[in-house]
C-alpha cells in the first residue's frame, strides 16, 4: 500500500493507537487474520467512548477514516495470506466511500493489498435502509475487497437481507457466545446462524471467547473460526 497524505488531524486523533486481535481457526489454531481495534488514552481508551464523542462533535467520518488509515497502515508488512479486518461506520460506507473523494482514495492505494481487507458492517448498519447497504457492499466488492457481518445476535428480517448480499463472513457476537455452554437456548440460536451462514456462503466466526468450555462447545458445533482472549489479547504487535 503506498503512502498518501492525509487531511490534517483532529487534536482529538493525537493519542489514538491500533492495537490488533488474531482470528484464529478453532481446530487447527492457525492465525487466519487480524481484527484492527482502535484505542486511545485517557477517557478515549475505549473505541465506544471515542465514537460516542465523534457523533456528538459531528466529525464521525473523519474520525473513522483517521482510524482506517492507522489500521491499514501495517498492511505491507501483513503475511499475504493473512486477512485484515477493519470495522467502517455506515455513515463513512454512504458518505466517504460511495460519494466521497477520500474515502475512494484510501481504497486506491490499498492496491494489491485490497482481497486481504474485510470491512466489517458495524451494528448501526443493520439499521440502515438496505438500498445504501446494498450499494455499499458493491463499492467494496468492485475494489476487491471482502465484507463481514459484525455483532450478529439474532435472527430477522434484517438478517436475512443482509445474507443475501453474502458476505464473506458472519460474526457472532460475543453475547451469544460468552457462557454458551451453560445455554441451550444460544446453542440453538448460533446453530441456526451456522445453517443459515453455509446457505450464503459465509464463514463463521465465534466472538468473546475466554474459557475453554465454550472453545470445545463451539468447536464441536462446527464454527470454523475464533476471536477472544482464549486465542489472543489485542496487542500492538501482531501475534504470530
Amino acid at each position: 500500500m503506498q503512502t498518501a497524505p492525509r487531511k490534517k488531524k483532529n487534536k482529538n486523533f493525537e493519542s489514538l493507537y491500533t492495537v490488533y486481535q488474531p482470528i484464529v481457526g478453532i481446530r487447527d489454531r492457525k492465525i487466519l487474520g487480524y481484527e484492527a481495534l482502535t484505542r486511545g488514552i485517557g477517557k478515549w481508551r475505549l473505541p465506544d467512548n471515542i465514537f460516542r464523542h465523534s457523533y456528538e462533535q459531528g466529525f464521525t467520518i473523519a474520525l473513522d477514516l483517521e482510524c482506517m488509515w492507522q489500521c491499514l497502515e501495517i498492511l505491507p508488512r501483513l503475511d499475504k495470506k493473512k486477512l485484515l479486518f477493519v470495522n467502517i461506520e455506515p455513515m463513512t460506507l454512504e458518505h466517504a466511500f460511495t460519494q466521497g473523494a477520500e474515502g475512494q482514495f484510501l481504497l486506491k492505494k490499498i492496491g494489491a493489498c485490497a482481497p486481504q481487507v474485510v470491512f466489517e458492517f458495524t451494528e448501526g448498519m443493520k439499521a440502515r435502509d438496505f438500498k445504501l447497504t446494498k450499494k455499499g457492499v458493491a463499492f467494496l466488492r468492485r475494489h476487491n475487497c471482502r465484507f463481514a457481518i459484525d455483532d450478529v445476535s439474532g435472527i430477522g428480517h434484517k438478517l436475512f437481507r443482509l445474507l443475501s448480499l453474502k458476505p464473506d463472513f458472519l460474526k457472532v457476537d460475543i453475547s451469544l457466545i460468552r457462557g454458551i455452554v451453560k445455554s441451550p437456548l444460544h446453542q440453538d440460536l448460533v446453530q441456526r446462524l451456522l445453517s443459515l451462514s453455509k446457505k450464503s456462503g459465509s464463514r463463521v466466526v465465534a466472538e468473546g471467547l475466554e474459557k475453554k468450555d465454550d472453545v470445545e462447545l463451539v468447536s464441536e458445533m462446527g464454527i470454523p473460526y475464533a476471536q477472544g482472549f482464549y486465542f489472543g489479547r489485542p496487542r500492538r504487535k501482531l501475534l504470530k
